[in-house]
């Protein structure tokens, strides 16, 4: 759009202005962006915090290690009032989630909006520095919550309406969380479309609200689902180690890494509707350190060069932005601080932890992206983790937890047998350990086999609760469990 000379004169005075003003704060709270949007903090680190665990730690002794790991933001899955507590004056800015389950009732009207404002934000705020309000995660992936799509907008306006009443909006912004499923085209990057049952019904009138109110599209993005899915890409391409063969390139564009690639789908879709200078931000992206037998990718070394290598590039100066969007800053969020022992599905849901709950690391990883690659010590493969290593001294055995229900031992057994097939020979037909001819008996017989390998280097005879230690040794006949 072309502006007058007057005009023009004024709005480069007053973001000379704001940048200089934003340039006399220290790096750790600059919160200016250049395009006179909303700031989050430039080049920090945000983590998602869940809580689908029954062995997780307070939000206390969380928020501490959040803070010594230091992370510049934190996204919540809902209004939890023990950790927005605990996040008061933590410098932190934070992120609060609308339950899906909620939304309908948001959406109703502008009082139903403000209601939700005051009992789960006006408590906390301005101590807890919340910056964004999602409503929503992932509503549009399947089926299940295809009953709010109608409400969103709706929803996303009330709360809106709410923020303004109490001046607050500058400072708080509304949005949602989506997955590429989002998308009906994602390749190449260029030809990113949104699916026509949500494109101009939801997608049109959401853009059209955040760009109006400067706030961002949260996107989650897996690169590690896509490779594991998808045997066209390279695990080097995943993970942000593309070489010349594996580069994608796109109208003159250059993608060395699938995450960038992602993300220009969704800007092209958006710019398909007319949203060119909408802005992203990663609301979700990781690596598990463990997994099912049929997802080899899952190990604690590629979760360790992920979550290393994508650090350095939020905290880049040099890789900042996409391809199609180069110098645009897009805040993201390593999902999850925990490993998350209640998280339903595959065994690599419960292992995107940065931290077992008991406070150890899975890996080293320093968030503030100074350490190089090369400084870090070589990891440790464990077995799946979702509780804290058990001790445990000689005639001590891994055996199955009776308490356990038949599909986590299943997991904990494809587990251990995928890993190493000598760790299950004996427990083929015909082999020494084979009878009883059970989940149970055959499990006991893997974990412990796993565990008696891997317990020096920090391994666990939890298996997400298929494992319990005993001493008392569960040999019979010819079949001799080592210990």
């Amino acid at each position: 759009m072309n502006m007058g000379l007057a005009k023009r004169m004024f709005l480069e005075s007053w973001m000379s202005l704001a940048m200089l003003l934003c340039l006399s704060l220290t790096p750790v709270v600059r919160q200016c962006q250049a395009d006179g949007s909303y700031g989050q903090l430039d080049h920090a680190v945000g983590i998602n915090y869940g809580t689908l665990g029954d062995n997780l730690p307070s939000p206390t002794a969380a928020v501490a290690a959040i803070k010594a790991m230091q992370a510049g933001r934190v996204k919540l899955f809902n209004p939890n009032a023990g950790i927005l507590t605990a996040l008061a004056n933590s410098g932190m800015e934070v992120v609060v989630t609308v339950p899906n389950e909620e939304i309908v009732a948001v959406g109703a009207s502008p009082a139903a909006g403000d209601s939700w404002i005051q009992q789960n934000i006006a408590p906390y705020y301005p101590a807890t520095n919340i910056v964004v309000i999602l409503v929503g995660n992932e509503i549009f992936t399947g089926t299940a919550f295809q009953s709010t799509w109608a409400s969103l907008v709706p929803a996303v306006q009330n709360l809106q309406a709410s923020l303004v009443t109490r001046g607050w909006s500058g400072q708080i912004k509304v949005s949602t969380a989506v997955a590429l499923d989002v998308l009906a085209t994602s390749f190449p990057p260029s030809t990113g479309t949104f699916r026509a049952d949500i494109a101009t019904t939801v997608m049109q009138p959401l853009l059209s609200f955040l760009t109006t109110t400067s706030s961002y599209l949260f996107v989650n993005v897996y690169p590690f689902l896509t490779y594991t899915t998808n045997t066209d890409i390279s695990l080097a391409y995943a993970m942000f180690a593309s070489t010349a063969t594996t580069d994608v390139v796109d109208g003159g564009l250059v993608y060395t890494n699938l995450m960038d690639a992602q993300l220009d789908a969704v800007n092209a879709a958006a710019a398909r509707l007319g949203f060119a200078g909408l802005r992203l931000s990663v609301g979700e992206t990781g690596w598990p350190s463990a997994g099912d037998a049929n997802q080899p990718g899952a190990t604690i070394d590629n979760a360790a060069t992920y979550n290393r290598r994508l650090v350095s590039k939020i905290m880049s100066t040099s890789q900042v932005g996409t391809p199609a969007k180069p110098g645009v800053v897009i805040p993201t969020y390593i999902f999850a601080l925990f490993n998350e022992n209640q998280k339903p599905g595959a065994a690599s849901e419960r292992n995107w932890g940065l931290l077992y709950p008991n406070l150890s690391p899975v890996y080293a990883i320093d968030l503030t992206g100074k350490t190089a690659a090369s400084e870090y010590s070589p990891t440790v493969e464990s077995p799946i983790l979702a509780t804290p290593p058990l001790s445990a001294g000689s005639g001590t055995w891994c055996v199955s937890n009776a308490a356990a229900d038949p599909t986590t031992l299943e997991n904990a057994l494809n587990f251990a047998c995928g890993v190493n097939a000598e760790f299950c020979a004996a427990i083929q037909s015909g082999q020494s350990c084979y009878v009883p001819n059970t989940v149970a008996g055959h499990a006991s017989w893997a974990l412990n086999n796993y565990w008696q390998n891997y317990k020096g280097a920090g391994g666990s005879c939890s298996f997400d609760g298929a494992g319990v230690l005993t001493s008392t040794d569960p040999s019979f006949g010819a079949c001799v469990f080592p210990h």
